[in-house]
């Protein structure tokens, strides 16, 4: 059998040997380390819902590293670049359903990613095996870093602790370690398997034995009611239905009333009538300006008992290519109900930072009003729901997550989300626990970690330069 070949100078006919010799040497990979490569990419994938395989992130990391154990930086590359794109497009479909095509740029975008960190990997071939190790747990980092924290488009989904935050226990030394922290040692242990030995994997079981180690979490000696509903005129249905009861707080999701807080705080079955009604303070997520306009500031506003406006919190990081309004350039806190309540709003608790200043602040509970549509599809709503039990670990606080369309819930320091909960597409009202907590646990600062990381790896490729000079 013959397969046809066309080269920029020729055309001729091999056979099937020196086809994968051609490939081998053209393409730099051979056809068995591109199906390496994709296999690994989509076990990634498959950790996240609805296959909800968590394990797999482990193992397909593991997998990453053994294929790059001894390839060339062109080669580590290339396969590097292959991973991203499977790894983005068995985790991200989603995102056709929101940008149609443009969707595409996001996947090579996830590539590019895959292939500076594989890029990077390769340039420690040189290195001792520990020392190699500790360089690719720093470069996870970094890119960690730079794809979701770093510049606008930034995307802090689908790292590996986003796929352990389904199994709570797994992400437990994010406490101490912060999310960055926790990813270092992930891709650590990987590269020791990978680099120096595979006994080396079963340091892994270590992580949920560290859940041992938590602070307690008491039970909860305060109650909220979260309401889910898509647009204003629901909210004001579900407030003028609202039975009076004796509660808290009472906590509104993103933009549930779309225009001035102005406006919302006039409404006779708006937020202040719901305050007084309660007598508790009232969150919930508005405009200041007019929705759309130039400058216009998604926020969330903050009511006292009476229905008097406390303050508003903007939102810090609007979501990227979305009519999200101007970033905020201040992050107060609010105390109140007997003790501080630091408020994110929706995409500004997916990363590490805003929550952990909030908490350093004095923020005692986390307050977050999210607007995640329904036509976005369930799995977009299921894999959000993830990275803020992130949030409640690494800062060791109760989240209150109220959302326009799901899931609202509770979730305690430990990251377990409350049995109490409005699920995905339903409109309504819940009553869940919560308690304040005063500790300053190191998580908090571990976002430090992510530009760090990223200062010591130009060090490195700079130092490589050098070298070669």
């Amino acid at each position: 059998m013959t397969v046809q070949i066309t080269t920029a100078d020729s055309d001729r006919a091999v056979d099937a040997p020196e086809r994968q010799q051609f490939l081998t040497v053209k393409i730099g990979v051979s056809g068995r380390q591109v199906l390496a490569m994709v296999l690994a990419a989509l076990l990634g994938a498959a950790a996240f819902p609805p296959l909800g395989l968590w394990p797999l992130s482990l193992v397909s990391v593991c997998c990453l590293l053994c294929a790059l154990r001894d390839r060339t930086t062109a080669q580590a590359r290339q396969l590097g670049m292959l991973y991203g794109l499977f790894y983005g497009l068995g985790t991200m479909y989603w995102m056709f359903g929101i940008f149609g095509l443009m969707a595409i740029s996001f996947f090579a975008l996830m590539a590019a990613y895959f292939g500076i960190l594989t890029t990077l990997i390769a340039m420690t071939r040189d290195r001792s095996g520990w020392a190699r190790c500790a360089l690719i747990g720093l470069f996870a980092v970094a890119i960690d870093w730079l794809r979701g924290d770093a510049w606008y488009l930034r995307f802090p989904w689908y790292n590996v602790p986003h796929a352990l935050a389904q199994s709570p226990a797994w992400i437990a030394p994010a406490h101490w370690l912060g999310v960055y922290g926790l990813s270092y040692v992930i891709w650590f242990i990987a590269a020791a398997g990978a680099v120096v030995g595979r006994r080396w994997w079963l340091a892994f079981l270590v992580l949920p034995a560290i859940a041992w180690l938590l602070p307690p979490v008491t039970s909860p000696d305060r109650m909220a009611i979260l309401m889910q509903a898509e647009d204003g005129m629901r909210h004001e249905s579900l407030i003028a239905r609202l039975q009076t009861e004796k509660v808290n707080l009472a906590v509104l999701p993103e933009y549930a009333f779309p225009f001035s807080f102005e406006q919302a705080l006039a409404s006779s079955r708006g937020p202040a009538m719901l305050a007084r009604k309660l007598d508790c303070p009232v969150i919930f997520g508005t405009v200041q300006g007019s929705y759309g306009e130039p400058g216009f500031q998604n926020v969330a506003a903050v009511l006292d008992a009476n229905g008097r406006l406390l303050g508003t919190f903007p939102k810090q990081r609007p979501v990227p290519l979305m009519l999200d309004g101007k970033p905020g350039d201040r992050r107060p806190v609010f105390p109140a109900d007997g003790g501080v309540l630091g408020i994110g709003l929706c995409y500004d608790f997916d990363a590490p930072e805003i929550a952990g200043s909030l908490v350093r602040q004095g923020a005692t509970v986390l307050i977050a009003p999210t607007g995640d549509l329904m036509e976005w599809g369930r799995i977009q709503h299921v894999h959000h729901e993830l990275v803020v039990r992130l949030r409640a670990v690494e800062n060791d606080r109760w989240v209150l997550r109220a959302t326009s369309s799901g899931r609202s819930e509770a979730i305690d320091p430990h990251a377990v989300p409350s049995l109490e909960h409005l699920d995905i597409g339903t409109t309504g009202t819940v009553r869940v626990g919560y308690s304040h907590r005063t500790s300053l646990p190191p998580g908090s600062y571990g976002y430090l970690l992510g530009p760090l990381a990223v200062c010591l790896t130009i060090l490195f490729v700079v130092q490589k330069l050098v070298r070669r000079r």
